[in-house]
């Protein structure tokens, strides 16, 4: 089972801010084919239908970092 990561979490492996990963999925949710992240492969909605709120999880490869470097779960 592969670790997801919460945005806060990806933003700070990657030493960007979390509105800069928030932007990123904006991207790719808004304009998939010319986003640099994809939806389902780099980022995962677990949100249901009707949520208010967006429950995002990053796959750790969509960071270009090395796995092994997750080692805590996402919850």
């Amino acid at each position: 089972m592969t670790t997801l990561l919460t945005i806060q979490q990806a933003a700070d492996l990657m030493g960007v801010s979390r509105k800069h990963v928030d932007r990123l999925i904006d991207e790719a949710q808004t304009w998939p084919k010319v986003a640099k992240w994809r939806e389902k492969r780099d980022f995962v909605d677990l949100s249901l239908a009707g949520s208010a709120y967006r429950c995002i999880r990053i796959m750790p490869e969509a960071l270009g970092l090395p796995v092994a470097q997750f080692s805590q779960p996402a919850l």
